[in-house]
């Protein structure tokens, strides 16, 4: 156990799940704090908040001072102080008293900016022109044509006076597009792909900075770039509509609020003062790449000693079909959070240099080189090779994936893109002329959330296939949760995300993430109801003027999600703030199918999507699904003080309704699928004397496949887990280091980094599957990621304690597995446990965070002096496990 001895310290500040908030969505945000040092109980808190940091390192809270708040086991708590201004930056710390009733020492200072209202905002948007007031120029041909039609970067500057030094400057900024901001030639912040998708219809984010520094006494200058990105770019796979879902060019929304010793202000704004230019950017696309012309730079013009010549001004819009809401970001900022040296070089048949980054990854590459002037250097890019050693690049369907360079000839250039992005491990690199000095790096790019478990086990498959499913995280989670990276596809498919949301949530905090997401599934929710296949909605079909309607499964996502969140982080006020479009969605999925099957309203129908297997009988998919739904939302309901028995009878009507339709008199499910044994099992849905004849079916289908999966994305959820449960823990494992199609392994055999979209992605003798959908980077099947946590590490949610309160460890004892080292941060500590097996025996060390306890459940066969079941409180614990009976 943890010796009084250790005193614990607070950490990991968050408020509203956020490291900085840009703004405040409540008047009275959410606070949460992690303790390390393990005590077994924290008796008290006490929160400090003040506009200067210099207070806080003083342990003085001007603003808020809650005073020692006798609480325990507390870990979070919304603001109780004086009503928050606007536009302002909030620094705050907590510190904890523990079961000694020793106070710790404050954290480090953590701040949150409050933002601006609606009311607040006096900018204009404002953009490049269309059409000068001059009128049109003659076309003709120029440096920024290209066959994709994708505009050029839009340069923006505006010149103003300071006068004296200010003691604060805040930014506020957002764009339709793509921006980087600059004050007086420094990049301001280290986003990437800002301010992030969302329906730009509705809404868009911005994000605040403290320029305070930056400014200088006389004249100063904002500086801007403005890339297409979501908002104008091409996005989608439809190419018929390739571009312009929201509008036709990017535009710039951005306020600056200096204040001087004197209180007096100086607010500069988004207007018709500012000027605009074309630059080096010729064009920057998702899917067509980036040309960079460097010959085009504009030394210095984000500076004041810039002369401006051919700028133009401004023209201010209002966009169509009306301006957006302007709110602060819900979710981290996107940045390069990784950088991968080329592992391999390698000459393809047609000359160009191949180079291998060892690793498939969302992002970009950064270059260094030179190069006499006027060198054009061409970079594409690929997850694959063919048997030719050349890339391929068929799988991604439109996309271009291209960067073009060309060299300004004076030293050694670098060359980052701006507003694209690739799928890729391999890069080809062709040039007009030879390249005597060239460096390159791959950049992987994410929606920047904080990683919250490492897990290593002792069989390098295993570890492989973790990494592959981080890695696969990594590349997709970018403002939203994309299906792929790569090719001209990129949505957030929701089906994708929720049979995957519980293995996300151990490798990195999601909160925020799905906050964010789930808005956007709400503003893409229809009149009546129905929640959408993707989100946000627009690209996936601009043919409709209503979003695509969700499949069961997809449009059942948010509910799932919503669930799975609140029992990872306690956090009730999504609960709430959903509830309402929960019932809608379901109400109209009831009134769709009265009899009880969900045949009608199921709109695509997806059903196990890319199953290897038979195909399960669709109307029992949608049926299980909408009996989960029913039993989540009566837990739901439950949770927040909401009336259950409605959802409570409605499941068990349903589940009469699904066992009288689809289970058959010869004792098996309809479709005799594994994935249907998989569903009925893991939703339990049929009545306990069925249950076993049901996973002896399920045994029976996998032997019959030669000890194989058969399943699809909505099936591979299940798998590990229901077999772990229903078969026995050896079988499961069986089927998680299997190394033969189909399997996890057959694809790590064959190379791969990140998951596969398909199980048959390659195959010896089939070679590349379909052009038309072969993603390699594609998180769906990454599913088993929560079992491998869940059991093999034993870090297991309990619902009647979420948010790691209470957790179930069952550990899965494998000797192929060897060991398992874990630690998972949860939202108020770290838990860790790993376990090593020496022929008949196990020693297990398991260390709770304070104020957690554990329910200890052995697998068959084994015995610890505590028994098979016991307890384990908050602290560090050494087990030791023996066989009790050989071969178990």
């Amino acid at each position: 156990m943890t010796s009084d001895n250790d005193v614990p310290r607070v950490h990991r500040l968050r408020c509203d799940n956020l490291r900085q908030p840009d703004g405040l969505h409540s008047a009275r945000p959410e606070f949460g704090w992690a303790v390390a040092g393990d005590p077994p109980h924290i008796t008290a808190w006490r929160i400090i908040a003040d506009v200067s940091a210099d207070h806080i390192a003083q342990g003085r809270g001007d603003l808020w001072d809650s005073g020692r708040v006798d609480a325990p086991g507390v870990f979070n708590t919304a603001w109780d102080g004086p009503t928050l201004p606007n536009d302002a930056r909030i620094y705050y710390s907590v510190q904890v008293w523990d079961h000694l009733d020793r106070a710790t020492p404050f954290a480090p200072a953590a701040s949150f900016f409050t933002g601006l209202t609606a009311q607040d905002w006096r900018g204009d948007w404002i953009a490049r022109y269309f059409v000068l007031p001059e009128g049109r120029d003659v076309p003709q041909d120029t440096r920024y044509d290209n066959r994709f039609q994708a505009r050029p970067a839009d340069y923006l500057r505006r010149c103003f006076d300071v006068a004296g030094k200010p003691v604060r400057a805040f930014v506020y900024v957002s764009a339709l597009g793509l921006y980087e901001l600059y004050l007086n030639g420094q990049r301001i912040g280290d986003h990437v792909m800002a301010p992030g998708w969302t329906d730009y219809h509705i809404r868009t984010p911005y994000q605040s900075f403290d320029v305070t520094e930056l400014l200088t006494e006389g004249p100063n200058v904002m500086g801007a770039i403005l890339g297409e990105g979501w908002y104008s770019g091409r996005i989608g796979h439809n190419q018929r509509r390739a571009g312009n879902h929201y509008g036709g060019r990017p535009a710039l929304m951005l306020q600056l609020h200096v204040q001087y010793a004197d209180g007096e202000t100086l607010c500069i704004t988004s207007d018709d003062q500012w000027q605009t230019r074309q630059g080096p950017v010729c064009y920057s696309d998702f899917l067509a790449g980036e040309m960079y012309d460097a010959r085009l730079e504009m030394p210095g013009w984000n500076t004041a000693q810039y002369h401006p010549e051919n700028w133009q001004p401004v023209e201010v819009i209002s966009p169509e079909p009306s301006a957006p809401m302007l709110e602060p970001s819900r979710t981290e900022p996107a940045r390069a959070v990784a950088t991968l040296p080329v592992q391999q070089q390698s000459t393809a048949p047609d000359g160009s240099l191949i180079f291998d980054f060892g690793q498939n990854l969302a992002g970009y590459v950064h270059m260094q080189v030179r190069a006499p002037r006027g060198t054009e250097i061409r970079l594409r890019h690929a997850e694959r090779l063919d048997a030719d050693g050349a890339l391929y690049t068929a799988n991604l369907r439109y996309a271009v994936s291209e960067d073009i360079y060309i060299c300004h000839g004076d030293g050694v250039e670098d060359f980052t893109p701006r507003f694209t992005f690739h799928g890729f491990q391999y890069v080809g690199l062709s040039a007009s002329a030879p390249l005597p000095d060239l460096s390159l790096s791959a950049v992987a790019i994410q929606t920047d959330l904080p990683v919250t478990g490492q897990i290593s086990t002792g069989n390098p498959m295993l570890n492989q296939l973790i990494s592959n499913i981080f890695w696969s995280q990594r590349g997709n989670f970018l403002s939203v949760p994309t299906d792929c990276p790569q090719r001209d596809e990129r949505y957030g498919w929701s089906a994708d995300a929720q049979v995957f949301w519980r293995t996300a949530g151990y490798f990195m905090d999601v909160s925020s993430f799905l906050s964010k997401w789930m808005q956007d599934l709400i503003d893409g929710q229809s009149p009546d109801g129905v929640f959408p296949d993707v989100a946000p909605t627009k690209p996936l079909n601009p043919y409709r003027l209503t979003p695509q309607p969700g499949a069961p499964a997809w449009g059942d996502a948010p509910i799932i999600m919503a669930w799975d969140h609140y029992t990872r982080y306690a956090d009730t006020a999504l609960l709430q703030r959903c509830w309402q479009p929960f019932c809608d969605w379901m109400n109209w999925i009831e009134r769709q199918n009265p009899n009880g099957l969900r045949l009608e309203g199921v709109n695509n129908n997806y059903g196990d999507w890319l199953s290897v297997g038979p195909g399960t009988h669709r109307p029992l998919i949608n049926t299980a699904y909408w009996i989960r739904l029913a039993d989540l939302m009566g837990r739901i309901a439950t949770v927040i003080g909401q009336p259950a028995v409605r959802w409570t009878a409605l499941a068990a009507r349903l589940r009469d309704t699904f066992v009288a339709s689809f289970w058959t008199k010869e004792g098996t499910l309809t479709g005799d699928t594994q994935t249907a044994y998989l569903l009925a099992l893991g939703f339990d849905l049929l009545p306990p004397p069925l249950r076993p004849q049901a996973a002896t079916r399920l045994g029976a289908l996998i032997d019959a496949a030669d000890g194989h999966l058969q399943t699809g994305f909505l099936g591979v959820r299940h798998l590990a887990p229901v077999v772990c449960d229903w078969l026995s823990p050896t079988r499961a494992v069986d089927l998680l280091l299997k190394e033969t199609y189909p399997s996890w392994g057959f694809s790590i055999a064959h190379g791969a980094t990140t998951i596969w979209e398909r199980w048959d992605g390659w195959t010896p003798g089939g070679g590349f599957q379909s052009t038309a959908m072969n993603s390699f980077n594609h998180y769906a099947y990454g599913a088993v990621g929560e079992w491998i946590w869940a059991r093999l590490a034993g870090i297991d949610t309990d619902p009647a304690g979420p948010g790691y309160r209470r957790l179930q460890m069952r550990p899965v004892l494998d000797a192929r597995i060897g060991h398992v080292t874990a630690h998972y941060d949860a939202p108020h500590g770290r838990i860790h446990s790993a376990w090593v097996m020496q022929g008949d025996r196990v020693a297990w060390q398991i260390t709770l965070p304070t104020d957690t306890c554990a329910e200890v459940a052995l697998p068959p066969g084994w015995s610890a002096p505590q028994g098979t079941e016991f307890n384990l409180t908050a602290g560090t614990h050494d087990l030791h496990l023996a066989r009790s009976e050989k071969g178990a």
